[in-house]
Formats: C-alpha cells, structure tokens, sequence
C-alpha cells in the first residue's frame, strides 16, 4: 500500500452525513425548532410586567427542564414572601441563568431572541 492513504471510517460516515443533509435541504446549525412567535410575546408581556423569574420559569417549562423550573418556582415563591428578590438570592439568580441560557442556545434556532426579552 505503498502511499495510498487508509480510509478513516468515521471520517466517511460523517461526509456522507453531510452530503445527506446538504441534498436534503437540511441545515446542521437551524435543525434547532424556533420558539413560537405567540411564546416570545408571552416572555415579552411577561418582562414588561416585570415578571422576569416568572419568565423564566414559563420558559423552563417549555424547555423541559424539571431542575430549571423547580428553581424559578421556588424563586418566585421567596419574591412573593419579600414583595422583591432578597439580595441573597441574587447569586443563585446569576448561575442558574448560565444553565437557563445554556439550554436556550441548545434548543431554540432563535436563541438571541429569546435571551433579549429576557
């Protein structure tokens, strides 16, 4: 086999994965659903009335996430025992946007937009 290269399995899959997806009209990037317009206007109500961990929380839903929405539950639980978020909370409210963001981007093709409303 002098100079002839080996064929890397892999390698031929994943071009015949592609070349699939590029005839099929299929895009690897926009194959993520776009949250639906009647969604964002409610996130968009929702922010206006400056209910952004209830946002949150309704959008968790959407996502599925158990974890998230549990967390933005009992976070607008404590809002509504104080009247206002506790100072306290406040450090909790900034990892649990990191995960809340990470999962958006994973999920909705119109990510930037969702994480504007917010």
């Amino acid at each position: 086999m002098g100079g002839s290269k080996m064929i890397n399995m892999k390698d031929l899959i994943k071009k015949q994965g592609d070349m699939i997806r590029k005839q099929s009209g299929m895009n690897i990037v926009s194959e993520a659903k776009k949250l639906d317009q009647r969604f964002l206007d409610d996130i968009n109500k929702m922010t206006q009335r400056n209910n952004h961990t209830l946002a949150r929380f309704q959008l968790s839903k959407w996502l599925g996430n158990d974890k998230l929405s549990l967390y933005y539950s009992a976070a607008e639980n404590i809002n509504k025992v104080f009247g206002h978020t506790p100072p306290e909370l406040n450090k909790l409210n900034q990892k649990m946007e990191k995960e809340l963001y990470k999962q958006i981007k994973k999920k909705f093709a119109n990510s930037a937009e969702i994480i504007g409303l917010l």
